[in-house]
């Protein structure tokens, strides 16, 4: 029973045995661990703006960085976003703003906007992650008018407000990896957003 047992133990090692030992001369490989980058992404997000106060027209591009630890099972990045339709005042010969107010007619409101933002997650699977952002919204404000006929101004103008407006938003969105590709897709009372990340180790 005894040389049965000793047997069946040697085999095990045999069969083991190279496993382990390329498994601890892997991990104890400096330069295989600096070799590889980190878990990390960039990626871009259309973000569809929703019919709310402060309204922007249009929609806006967002650009992130992300890491991932799969280790501890979460991830963190940051982000910018801008409006597409990025807007400057008018330049007009008539400089009087009661004469300008006077032939002309205001139409509405129109936001240049600048987004920075935090985004935190967990991952549910090493492909599906749950996200929730949060950020600082910047909003400048324009009149945008249209001239009277028969007035020297143009047809359409804006002319800064010069009231500036900060938001604090959040969303809450799920990222799905499929080897070097994670998609995003995105909700938040200001917006809707689908976008796609490189992942650097896929």
């Amino acid at each position: 029973m005894t040389k049965q047992l000793s047997i069946l133990l040697l085999v095990l090692f045999v069969v083991t045995a190279p496993k382990n030992l390329y498994s601890q001369k892997k991990n104890n490989d400096p330069f295989a661990r600096s070799a590889r980058l980190p878990d990390f992404s960039v990626g871009m997000l259309f973000n569809a703006n929703t019919m709310v106060k402060y309204k922007v027209p249009g929609g806006s591009l967002a650009f992130n960085s992300t890491y991932y630890d799969f280790d501890r099972r979460f991830l963190v990045g940051v982000e910018v976003a801008k409006n597409i339709m990025q807007h400057k005042a008018s330049v007009l010969t008539e400089n009087d703003p009661i004469v300008i107010a006077d032939q002309s007619l205001f139409r509405q409101l129109i936001y240049n906007q600048t987004i920075y933002g935090l985004r935190g997650g967990w991952m549910f699977r090493n492909t599906i992650f749950i996200t929730v952002g949060t950020g600082v919204e910047l909003l400048d404000q324009f009149r945008e008018s249209r001239g009277k006929e028969g007035s020297n101004l143009p047809d359409i103008f804006l002319q800064k407000s010069n009231n500036k407006i900060t938001l604090f938003y959040t969303k809450y969105g799920i990222q799905y990896k499929h080897k070097y590709w994670i998609y995003d897709f995105f909700y938040s009372s200001r917006g809707l957003g689908v976008g796609i990340n490189y992942f650097f180790n896929g």
